[in-house]
Order: C-alpha cells, then sequence, then structure tokens
C-alpha cells in the first residue's frame, strides 16, 4: 500500500451504527482508497444482552464494547493486495516461486525435473512441474501469465551441465542479462529470497 504520511479525516453524513468509529484508510497503486481497519464503540449490543460490569464502588455499570478489526477480514485484506501488486507478488509471498518445464516427457528429463523439485521442497520453496505436452513457448506463455516469479525450462543441456538459466519476472529483474547457476546455487539464492522477503531478484 501508499506510504504517504497519515491524515485525519472526518466522515461526515458516514453510517456509524454502535457509535463512533475509526477508520484506517489506505490507497492502493492506482489510488482508489480502500478501509482495512476499523475500530468501533458499540453501545448498542451491550443493551440488547444486558451486560454490565462491576465498577470501583461495587456498583453494576453497563459497559462499552470495543469493536476492533485491525486487518478488516481477510478477504477483503487479500483482494486489496491482489489488486495492489496486480497479482505479482514478491517472491517471499507468491504461491508458487519457481516453475520447472520440461523440454521432453523422456524418463531422464522427468527424473531430473523431480529431483529439483524436490531439493526446492527441502528448503521450503514451493515449485511447480509444467511436464505437459504442450511446446516449450507455450509451457513460457502460460508461467508468463501466472505471474510465476522463476520459470526454468529443463532440457538436455541443463540435465549435462547441471546449471540452470532461470526466467525472472521482468518486474523483479535487475539485469536484463541471462545468468546460469548450478542447482545449489540457484535453490539457496531463492530460499534467502523467501526468507528475507527481498523485492527483487538477487539473481
Amino acid at each position: 500500500m501508499s506510504s504517504t504520511t497519515p491524515t485525519l479525516a472526518v466522515g461526515v453524513g458516514e453510517a456509524a451504527f454502535y457509535g463512533p468509529k475509526i477508520d484506517f484508510m489506505a490507497k492502493d497503486a492506482i489510488g482508489r482508497e480502500h478501509q482495512v481497519a476499523t475500530i468501533q464503540l458499540d453501545f448498542n449490543q451491550p443493551e440488547g444482552f444486558d451486560l454490565n460490569c462491576t465498577n470501583e464502588q461495587g456498583e453494576d455499570e453497563r459497559i462499552v464494547m470495543l469493536h476492533c478489526a485491525v486487518m478488516g477480514s481477510q478477504e477483503r485484506f487479500l483482494s486489496v493486495y491482489i489488486e495492489h501488486t496486480a497479482g505479482k507478488f514478491p517472491v517471499w509471498c507468491a504461491p508458487e516461486q519457481v516453475r520447472l518445464l520440461s523440454v521432453n516427457q523422456e524418463d531422464t528429463t522427468l527424473e531430473f525435473v523431480e529431483s529439483l523439485r524436490h531439493k526446492g521442497k527441502k528448503l521450503g520453496l514451493r515449485v511447480a512441474v509444467d511436464n505437459s505436452n504442450e511446446s516449450v513457448g507455450k509451457k513460457i506463455r502460460a508461467a508468463e501469465m501466472a505471474k510465476v516469479p522463476y520459470t526454468i525450462v529443463i532440457g538436455e543441456k541443463e540435465i549435462s551441465g547441471g546449471e540452470l538459466t532461470p526466467r525472472i519476472r521482468k518486474d523483479l529483474a535487475v539485469s536484463e542479462e541471462a545468468k546460469s547457476y548450478t542447482v545449489d546455487e540457484f535453490l539457496k539464492t531463492i530460499q534467502n529470497e523467501a526468507t528475507s522477503r527481498v523485492s527483487k531478484s538477487s539473481l
């Protein structure tokens, strides 16, 4: 969300059914304003449920209920965040961090791809495999449409050389030059990005 300086505004005419409230508003990447949290006094429900407390004088006293929604609903928070990022999640919260694309369906290729997925999973990474019978171009396009941070094509070159050349999502890339990395270098770098919650690729 935007990091502008907080301001105070009085919402004249806005509905507040229970009592006075404070709304926390934030603007998303395209300038729309969203309510992301609310704290509100409720004088109504304590009356309806006959809720009392004992005050300092030992007498019954009607309480005031406090409604506190720090993030609003989880659904609201997620929907605002998804729109704010346009679905381009940073590596640490991307539901799919790495996608492995097999060039063919040969056993050696699929075994190598599966070994990479297993290594990534052991490091806590979210790695998916596309070993469908589609062309490599279509697989790459599907990964781009899904906004996967890192996509790697696996074929004979990668299997024999033991090095990977990741395709980095454009908004994460800091360099246009494609570089190759050993399997361990790549996976451990992504693991570090996920745990340190960086916003750009370190490859």
